[in-house]
This record gives C-alpha cells, sequence and structure tokens, in this order.
C-alpha cells in the first residue's frame, strides 16, 4: 500500500530528475523526443500498445474493438510538432519557453471515464520542462506507466521526470503529501470532487469540472440522412459517450428532406451497426438501472400523449435513441443513449441553451457552408468552446481549449481562469 513517505520520495526524486536532465534542455530537442515516444506507440508491433490493447479492455470495462479503435485516437493529437504548434499560438513562441517560469512538478488528477487520458497532460507538462506526477484513476492504472516506459525507452533522462501512482479515494494523508509536494495541481472530475480538492490544496490549483457537448443538425443536411446519421450515431458510440465531448442530445432542424423523428429512425439504425462494429463497454448495475429509466420515463411520456418516440435495441440496452419534440436542454445516462429534438431554426438555440451555459463544450455541426460560419458565432455566443464536423466531436487537436481555457498558457503564467486560484 503506499504511503505518504513514499509520495514525498517520489516528488523529490522527480524535481531532482527535472533539475538535471530537463529544466536547461534545448526545446527543440526536447518536443523532438516527445515526437519520437508518441510516433512509437503508432508502429503495428509497439510492445506498449499491444500491451494496452490486452490488458485494458479488463481493466476499463471497454471492448476490445474499441480500444483498438480508440487508443490511437488518444495519441494522434501529440504527433509531429503539434506540441511545438501548440507553446507557438499560447505562448507567442516556443521559444518564450526560455524566458518563463516553470512548475517545478505539476500533479495530474486524471479522470477514469476514457483509457489514455494521461498522455497530453504527460506530454505537454515536460514540453514546458515541468515534472509531471500523475494520479492515475482506479478504472485506469495501466496506459500512465506503459506511457512513461515506452519515454523511456526513447529518452531515459525524460522518463525519469514523470511518474504514475495509484491510490484509492479517502486517503487524505497521501493527497496531502502529493499535493504540498506539487507547485500546480491540475484535476478533472465532476464538480463535486473538482471542489473538494480545490479546498485541500495549498498551492496552485486548476480544475475541470462537468461538461456537456451536443450536435446541430440543419435541414439542408437532411438530403443525404443516412450519412448525417452515421456521423452522429459513431460520435455516440465512440467511447460509449464517457467523454465531454461525447453528444448526448441532437438539435435538428426541421423542414429537410425527412421529418426530424424519420431521421431519428435512421440514428437508430446507424446506432445498432456501431453496437456491432464497436461493442459496448461493460455496464454496472446502476448503469443498466439509468438505462432502463430513461426509456421507461419516454415510453410513459408517450403513453400520457406527448411527442415521443422511443428507438431501442431490442433484447437489451446497447443503445437508445430518442425523439423527443420538447427542445428543453436536458442530459441522457450517458451510455448510448441520445435525444433527437426539433427546432424550427438552429438560431432558437442561443435561448435554449441558456440554462445550461456553464456546462456546455463542444457542438459536433452539420450545415451547409454558407451557414457554418453564422452558425459557429452564434454557439460561441452560446457558451460552446468547440465547434466541429459532425464526425468529429471525440477526435480534437491541440486547438480545442477545453473549457475554453488554454492548454498550457495558465500553467507557466499564473494567469487566474475559471477555477484557478
Amino acid at each position: 500500500m503506499l504511503s505518504a513517505a513514499e509520495v514525498r520520495s517520489v516528488a523529490s526524486k522527480l524535481l531532482a530528475a527535472r533539475e538535471q536532465g530537463l529544466r536547461r534542455r534545448p526545446i527543440d530537442e526536447l518536443l523532438g523526443a516527445l515526437s519520437s515516444a508518441v510516433e512509437a506507440w503508432f508502429s503495428p508491433d509497439s510492445e506498449f500498445r499491444c500491451r494496452c490493447e490486452s490488458e485494458l479492455p479488463a481493466a476499463t470495462g471497454f471492448s476490445p474493438a474499441m480500444i483498438r479503435h480508440g487508443l490511437p485516437l488518444m495519441l494522434a493529437p501529440l504527433r509531429g510538432d503539434a506540441v511545438g504548434r501548440l507553446l507557438d499560438r499560447e505562448l507567442g513562441s516556443r521559444v518564450r519557453l526560455d524566458h518563463l517560469t516553470s512548475p517545478g512538478l505539476i500533479l495530474h488528477i486524471v479522470a477514469g471515464n476514457i483509457p489514455a487520458l494521461a498522455a497530453a497532460p504527460l506530454v505537454l507538462s515536460l514540453a514546458i520542462r515541468s515534472a509531471a506526477l500523475i494520479k492515475a484513476s482506479h478504472a485506469d492504472e495501466v496506459f500512465p506507466s506503459c506511457f512513461i516506459e515506452s519515454l523511456r525507452q526513447v529518452d531515459e533522462s525524460l522518463a525519469a521526470c514523470a511518474a504514475a501512482l495509484y491510490w484509492p479515494g479517502g486517503r487524505l494523508d497521501i493527497e496531502a503529501a502529493a499535493f504540498d509536494a506539487a507547485d500546480l495541481v491540475v484535476a478533472s472530475g465532476d464538480d463535486r470532487t473538482i471542489a473538494d480538492i480545490a479546498r485541500r490544496v495549498p498551492n496552485r490549483f486548476i480544475g475541470h469540472g462537468h461538461r456537456i457537448s451536443f450536435a446541430a443538425i440543419a435541414c439542408e443536411a437532411l438530403a443525404d440522412a443516412a450519412a448525417v446519421a452515421h456521423r452522429l450515431a459513431y460520435d455516440v458510440a465512440l467511447w460509449d459517450q464517457q467523454g465531454c465531448l461525447s453528444p448526448q442530445l441532437a438539435y435538428v432542424e426541421r423542414g429537410g428532406a425527412l421529418s426530424v423523428e424519420q431521421f431519428a429512425a435512421v440514428v437508430a439504425e446507424q446506432s445498432a451497426k456501431f453496437a456491432d462494429e464497436l461493442s459496448p463497454r461493460r455496464l454496472t448495475r446502476d448503469e443498466d438501472a439509468a438505462i432502463v429509466g430513461f426509456r421507461q420515463e419516454a415510453e410513459w411520456r408517450a403513453v400520457r400523449g406527448e411527442e415521443v418516440t422511443v428507438f431501442a435495441s431490442p433484447g437489451d440496452l446497447r443503445w437508445t435513441v430518442v425523439y423527443d419534440a420538447s427542445a428543453v436542454f436536458v442530459p441522457t445516462p450517458l451510455n448510448r443513449t441520445i435525444w433527437i429534438k426539433p427546432v424550427d431554426a438552429l438560431g432558437e438555440l442561443l435561448t435554449l441553451l441558456a440554462p445550461a451555459r456553464a456546462y456546455l463544450e463542444a457542438v459536433g455541426l452539420c450545415a451547409p457552408a454558407h451557414r457554418c460560419d453564422e452558425l459557429t458565432d452564434l454557439l460561441h455566443r452560446a457558451g460552446v468552446h468547440r465547434v466541429c464536423p459532425l464526425g468529429d466531436m471525440q477526435r480534437p487537436d491541440l486547438s480545442w481549449r477545453p473549457g475554453g481555457r488554454p492548454r498550457v498558457a495558465e500553467w507557466l503564467t499564473g494567469q487566474q481562469a475559471g477555477d484557478e486560484r
């Protein structure tokens, strides 16, 4: 069992390794080593990728097909010179790192909803010459250590500046030791978890809390309803809606080649196909109950005369599509459950989204080119941080600013934003 003393020892070793091998390292050399480590994961015979593909299904509950498909997507944003371009964008130039103060040690508390979430914080911390300590989730203790070991094969001194540890929730003595050792703590999780951590971190803290994403589909797009439904169903199926970029609702403009209810039926057909191609994850008893409740509530609303239609996988809980004439913004219980809601015009979203503004993250937009700029502007004004083509919702590059916040600039400058103090 990990002890507080061991956490302090690991932190001390990371800081010493940073001082010896990272703090004064030329930025181009550093970025090159990180890029090489990431690129090695895309080799078909990568021992670490093979290990993760073998071990992550049992550890996370995601199907082997989902792990094989999704793992490269998690690493793709870090390939090539993507990190260097991010530094150029956020700092003005990557060479400005030579004149900025980086945190000695950043503690990242990583959510466990999706595997490999540790990749970006590890790489970005090292890229700004900070040592990185990952508090791994109980749902993914596999990837962080695998990635650090893969980095060790490329650059041992760089890998010495990173470590991944796991301790169960409630170990306040261990957390206090980790919080005290870190110059900066960056955490992702639900709002209650973020608030609890914020109260106990003595130094700088940045928290990323609960977020919801959705799709917006213009009436013109329904001229090719099958293709649009395919892209929407893919965004819903990928990682079983466990990430903040997963759509939980789709607002569809009336007046297209199909009615919105007919389009919902096409989404159901595509959802069934993805349930075979990318098998759903293992569900807990509570998750099973939440989906059953979601379906039953919608069915009872239909019995009471409301304009609601349920499309669901027969005999199991693999996917659920609910057409609902009420345009109220409301989340789902996740795990491939989605609302399809009609609007007369997508311009109505500015008002409809207002109650959920604090939680909005991304929109998958499907509209003709001549409408995209106007709709993108409207969605940003509604509080959305990322607008992308439908079908790419969970494939962001490093230009995505989670919660509207810079990726690394505030780690370096200490500028206060959102939950930071």
